[in-house]
């Protein structure tokens, strides 16, 4: 491709880039005013609303956050009344997330933006369509991290 057409295809794809950054910030501020929650709490809570045996390694995994992190904010989602924890009764080392009541009012109430939005779209995309997002995704990524500098 000539530089040219790329650069239109930079301007494209920053411009939707940070329309959205925007939107989610927007977004996020909303969120915490009216419920008191992060964006990254309340994707959180869609994890565990999506998956009735979700782990804190799995959250880890899904959330890209590391283990103190994820249980950090189960301890405040526990403390402000949005999870229980309780001991799992085949394996009592585990603890089982449920939500409350509270919480799931929220998600019933809150329309979703940014990563969360992005994982309720590829769960209603076709396989083809969510393997050309996650391709790209994956190229972009691999020009992002292979450069060096003065390269």
């Amino acid at each position: 491709m000539d530089v040219k057409t790329a650069l239109v295809y930079v301007r494209e794809f920053l411009r939707l880039y940070w329309a959205n950054e925007h939107a989610h910030e927007a977004w996020s501020r909303e969120l915490e005013a009216d419920h008191g929650l992060t964006a990254k709490q309340y994707a959180l809570l869609r994890a565990i609303e999506r998956s009735s045996d979700i782990t804190t390694t799995s959250l880890t995994e899904l959330l890209g956050k590391a283990q103190p992190a994820i249980t950090q904010m189960l301890n405040r989602l526990e403390a402000n009344g949005f999870i229980t924890r309780e001991v799992n009764a085949a394996d009592k080392r585990k603890r089982e997330l449920k939500l409350t009541r509270k919480a799931q009012k929220v998600l019933e109430s809150v329309d979703p933006i940014g990563p969360t939005r992005v994982a309720l779209a590829l769960e209603h995309a076709n396989d083809r369509e969510a393997g050309q997002v996650v391709k790209a995704m994956e190229t972009i990524h691999d020009w992002m991290t292979s450069r060096k500098l003065g390269a």
